[in-house]
Order: C-alpha cells, then sequence, then structure tokens
C-alpha cells in the first residue's frame, strides 16, 4: 500500500503539523509570545543572517497562537529559504497553505511554494498535501496559479487515467493553467494525451504543437514531438510522424523507442529495409542492456512480407535466446519486491550509480528502463536534494535548537514518502514490462510454429496489413527522406556497427515473394 503521507502529522488546535513539531505545541499553544522575539527575529532576516532569524521564529512558533504564530510560521518558511533550506522551508510554507484561504499568508506561502518548486522540485509526496484542504479556485493568487492547477491536474490524472471521470477533473485543472505559466506547456502535453485517450486526435494535435512550441526545455519538446509523432501515426499519417520522430536527438533517453515506433511506421508503408535499419541499430552492442524485445517481433514479421522465412525464424530465435533465461528472474525480482516500494526505490537507485544488480542479474533490461523513467528520476532528484538538506542541516543545525530535530523528523518523512510513492510507480511500470514481455513471448512462439508447420501463405497475410500504401519516397538517411539530387555512398552491409551511424542504417534486401521485384538500399 502507498503510504499514507497524512499519517506523518497530527491535528493541534485545528492545525496540521508534524507529529515531532505537535510534541512541541502541544504544551505550548497557548502562550502568546512578547513582540520582541517576532521583531528581532524579523530584523536577523532582514539583515541576512537567517540562521539565527530561523532559530528564533521557531521559539515564537513554539510558544505563540494565532497570527502570531501564522507570521512567525510565515518568518520562519523565508529564513529556512534564505538559509539553503528549501525543502524545509516548503513544509512550513505548505502548513500555511494547508489553513485555506482564510489565513491572510496563505496568498504569500502559495506563491513562494511554486516559487521553489521551480528552482528545486519538490516532489509529488510533498505536493500532494496542497490538495487535502478544498480551496476556491478564485483563491489562488496569479502567479501560483500554474503550479497548483497544473499539480492538482497531475494528481487527478495519475489516479486512474481509465476513468473518465478522473480525466474530465483532470482537464479542467489543466485548463486553468494560465498561457504565461511556466507549466503552461506540460499542462498542454497532459491535454493532449487526454484528448487521445478520448479519440480527439485533432485537438490532441494542436495541444502537443502548443507544448512544443512552448517547451522551456530540450526534454519537454521531445516529450511534445514524440506525442506528436504518435498522434500522427493514429491519423495514420506517416510521413508526418516519421518528421516528428526525426526530431529527437541521439542523446535522448527517448532516441531508441523513436527508432522502434518510426520502425513501425516504416514497416505500415512497405519501407522494409528502413524499419530493419532501424532495428538494426536497436539491437547494437551499444545498448546491450536496453529492454525493446518488441523489435525482434517486428523484425520477424518484416521478413514475412518479404517471404524472407529462414530470417524470420532468426529473429524468434534471437528473441528466445535473450529473454527466455530472463523470465525466471523477472519474476523473482518482482514477487520480492511486491509491495516493499522503498525498497525497490532503493534498487533501482542503486543501480543509477553503479549500473550493477547484484541479484536477479538477468532482470538488468527492466531495471534498467526503470530507471531511464520520468518519474523515477524526478523522485530520486528529491530525494538526493533532501539527503544533502539534511547534510547541510547536520553542519549548521547546532544554532537551531529544538529546530533542528523538527527539521530532522520532516525530511526523514518527506524522504519515505517520496522513495514509497516512487518505489511504487517504478514497479508498477515494471509489472507492466514483464506483461509485455509476456505477451510478445506468446506471440513468438504462435509465429514461430506456424511457421515451423509451413503454414507461410497463412502468415504473411495475417502480418502482411492494408494500413496506407506503399511510400514510394527513397528513406535514405534514418528517419529523413533523402533530399532530391543527393549524393550517397552505398556499401554492402555484412552486419558492423559505426557509432556514427547508428540510426540512419538502410538494409538492402529484396522481397522473395512470388511476382515481386522491389529492391533496398543498405547503407
Amino acid at each position: 500500500m502507498r503510504s499514507d503521507i497524512r499519517s506523518k502529522f497530527s491535528l493541534v488546535k485545528g492545525h496540521l503539523v508534524p507529529k515531532a513539531l505537535g510534541l512541541v505545541l502541544c504544551c505550548a499553544i497557548s502562550f502568546r509570545a512578547d513582540a520582541g522575539p517576532l521583531d528581532d527575529a524579523k530584523r536577523f532576516r532582514r539583515s541576512g543572517d537567517y540562521l539565527n532569524a530561523a532559530r528564533i521564529f521557531y521559539q515564537v512558533v513554539a510558544s505563540s497562537g494565532g497570527d502570531t504564530r501564522s507570521q512567525a510560521e510565515f518568518g520562519l518558511a523565508d529564513a529556512l529559504r534564505g538559509a539553503g533550506f528549501p525543502y524545509g522551508a516548503a513544509f512550513f510554507y505548505g502548513r500555511l497553505v494547508q489553513q485555506g484561504a482564510r489565513n491572510d499568508l496563505f496568498r504569500p506561502a502559495l506563491e513562494a511554494l511554486s516559487d521553489i518548486n521551480a528552482r528545486t522540485p519538490l516532489g509529488r509526496a510533498s505536493i500532494a498535501g496542497l490538495f487535502q484542504t478544498k480551496l476556491d479556485p478564485l483563491s489562488i493568487p496569479p502567479s501560483a496559479q500554474g503550479f497548483y492547477f497544473y499539480y492538482k491536474g497531475l494528481e487527478a490524472f495519475d489516479t486512474n487515467p481509465s476513468v473518465s471521470s478522473n480525466l474530465a477533473r483532470a482537464k479542467a485543472d489543466f485548463d486553468r493553467v494560465p498561457p504565461n505559466s511556466p507549466y503552461f506547456a506540460l499542462a498542454q502535453l497532459y491535454l493532449g494525451m487526454i484528448y487521445s485517450f478520448t479519440g480527439n486526435e485533432d485537438l490532441a494535435i494542436g495541444a502537443f504543437k502548443r507544448a512544443q512550441s512552448r517547451g522551456q526545455s530540450g526534454s519537454l519538446k521531445q516529450l511534445a514531438a514524440m506525442n506528436l509523432a504518435r498522434a500522427f501515426y493514429e491519423r495514420k499519417e506517416f510521413k508526418s510522424s516519421l518528421e516528428q520522430y526525426s526530431k529527437i536527438p541521439r542523446e535522448s533517453d527517448l532516441w531508441l523507442q523513436t527508432l522502434l515506433e518510426g520502425a513501425w511506421a516504416f514497416f505500415l508503408i512497405q519501407k522494409h529495409n528502413n524499419t530493419l535499419g532501424n532495428i538494426h541499430t536497436i539491437h547494437s552492442p551499444f545498448f546491450q542492456n536496453r529492454f525493446y524485445p518488441e523489435s525482434y517481433i517486428l523484425s520477424a514479421i518484416t521478413y514475412l512480407r518479404l517471404c524472407r522465412y529462414e530470417s524470420a525464424k532468426t529473429s524468434l530465435k534471437r528473441f528466445g535466446d535473450r529473454y527466455r533465461a530472463k523470465f525466471s528472474d523477472l519474476n523473482l525480482l518482482l514477487k520480492s519486491y511486491n509491495k516493499q516500494y522503498s525498497s525497490f526505490y532503493d534498487l533501482i537507485a542503486n543501480y543509477t550509480n553503479t549500473k550493477r544488480l547484484n541479484q536477479y542479474t538477468a532482470a538488468v533490461d527492466i531495471v534498467d528502463s526503470v530507471s531511464r523513467s520520468d518519474g523515477f528520476k524526478e523522485g530520486q532528484q528529491v530525494v538526493r536534494g533532501l539527503d544533502r538538506e539534511k547534510a547541510l542541516l547536520r553542519t549548521r543545525g547546532a544554532r537551531f535548537d529544538g529546530l533542528a530535530e523538527v527539521l530532522k523528523k520532516v525530511y526523514e518523512d518527506l524522504r519515505v514518502a517520496t522513495a514509497e510513492r516512487t518505489g511504487q510507480q517504478s514497479f508498477d511500470q515494471g509489472v507492466q514490462l514483464f506483461r509485455h514481455l509476456k505477451d510478445l513471448s506468446n506471440q513468438a512462439q504462435l509465429i514461430n510454429l506456424e511457421l515451423l508447420g509451413g503454414i507461410t501463405d497463412k502468415l504473411r497475410n495475417e502480418y502482411q496489413g492494408d494500413d496506407a500504401p506503399a511510400d514510394k519516397t527513397e528513406w535514405g538517411e534514418g528517419m529523413r527522406p533523402l533530399n532530391l539530387g543527393q549524393q550517397l555512398e552505398f556499401w554492402p552491409f555484412e552486419g558492423e556497427y559505426w557509432e556514427d551511424e547508428l540510426g540512419a542504417y538502410v538494409y538492402n534486401i529484396d522481397s522473395k515473394c512470388p511476382g515481386s521485384g522491389g529492391k533496398g538500399r543498405s547503407k
């Protein structure tokens, strides 16, 4: 079960506080501090002495109530932020936000959280607490609307995107992200996916194009291009699809997936030599631990279309040789870590540092694939940030008095919640990949049995398809068509792998089917 973040907190006088802080407040909540310490803390903050400011603000928080405590809590968050403790600051800003819009400091606290998250990702486990309190959308300050509504939409989207009501709630929140917000492009990316799920490809393409043009990072632009390519693929506009796939650079973690999906597009327009060229790159020794079992199945059915039955059998054999031995370790890995999500997070995190597995070594492909997901990368970034802040607390926390223990507990709880949430997300992804591998294995066995039984004509017709007519364009540069008059040198291909040619291979084999005169090229 996913950790309930709320179990880390207690209600004290109607306010949500960490259990560690609750122990301090329970006995002091009725006292009211003098104005002197609060003024002293503000003077320290203005002078840049954030450590002393934080210490005194905390003393006021622990010994006061009402508006004085709220002011001290906001000052404490500001001081911690200035002292280099963004996660500690975010916790106290979040407490003020959770009190609702009736709190005078609600708006500046939410704006501060938005600003911190833009610089130091706080993580979904931390931000999720903001949505425990129902807020009037009109109460959200303009500068924080992008942050608030994007993550609120993301919570609804991730609950279960197959449920239409969840998608409707997510869409309503993503639609509220203002065009001038740094979260606008991200919101458009998710709106595009929602439109795709509901079968409205025209609106999906429009949203993905907005995400692509407004994206502020290369990775976001690549995600938008990837989703645009898929939307065009669904509409059987394969040239437009390949054009978008070609925008993904080789250094991107999306690149190999791009080659596989592009290979399917080539397959459907009957550019079989380009299909096999893309697959050849995926199978190169440079990517020996990458998880693309589907590439062997696509290779086999491509050879079937060309009536090259022995090559089809070879592709299926290579699939079996590579993945048959993995099933046992994959099965043991998933059984061992079922519901042990924090431990599964630690396993993936250790792999990212060492690129090795000490157990279940045959499962390295799936572990590697999970480690490259955006969800895991964000979770690991948050955990590393918390660990750095905790280490900083050890060197500076002596001046914090009791605040140091409160922050230590906050960091521990948030680290556990982040590892738990990221670990469950990663485990679920691993289960999906394992099921995908099993489905492909069943498909491979069926194809192989029919090939061995000599039912080749029936099998070839089954995989022939009629998705698109044969494309007459010359595609000689990976997923880019040749320019008119372009001069290229082609040579016989004997299976070599040249790193600078990865992604640009094109096979040179023709069809052996009766009446076929098709020719290919090999680069």
